[in-house]
């Protein structure tokens, strides 16, 4: 819908109309506030920016970690966040949050882990119930082996495109908003 109104913003005849229905549109209050705003053209354009290049990149790197036969972008995320994590594992959901995945997509991807012999499940000691998410000693090995691919990955899918300043004023932009958006 929001490519549609953008794409649609460019042709002079559909603007007013365009430009009426985004300058319509409502995000929630303003905090400490009771008022409402309008979601500016900028920001719409700047989050279906932001949207756009996430996507992509991650397809991006996929189709590289594909060709060489290393770990897709996901899998190797939960690697490194297992990697940085407690020796003794971490809770499925609080691994979904640190990698960014879903309940039901690091679901799947830890069964293609697991299959790889990369991860194990363990009961949680404190929790008969629970599961802890450990990486073996192969997932050890393949993440110190796929590591320096997928860092060249991540330069030529992303910051090679960057100068040293967009990449401070992303930084610091995106960590805002992860802050922010963390209870929520």
């Amino acid at each position: 819908m929001y490519q549609t109104m953008l794409c649609a913003s460019s042709q002079r005849s559909l603007a007013p109309l365009v430009d009426d229905t985004i300058n319509s549109l409502t995000t929630q209050p303003i905090p400490g506030t009771r008022k409402k705003r309008k979601l500016a053209p900028a920001e719409l354009r700047a989050w279906i920016a932001f949207m756009r290049a996430g996507l992509r990149m991650t397809r991006a790197m996929d189709r590289d970690a594909e060709a060489t036969g290393r770990l897709l972008f996901s899998e190797h995320h939960i690697l490194a966040t297992l990697n940085e994590g407690p020796p003794e594992g971490i809770r499925p959901t609080e691994l979904a949050e640190q990698a960014g995945l879903t309940k039901s997509g690091l679901t799947r991807a830890l069964d293609r882990l697991e299959t790889q012999h990369l991860i194990e499940r363990r009961v949680c000691p404190s929790d008969a119930r629970g599961q802890l998410i450990v990486m073996t000693a192969q997932g050890q090995r393949v993440l110190k082996r796929s590591a320096p691919a997928h860092f060249r990955s991540i330069a030529r899918n992303f910051a090679d495109h960057l100068t040293d300043r967009e990449v401070e004023v992303i930084t610091t932009a995106m960590e805002r908003v992860a802050e922010a958006t963390a209870s929520r």
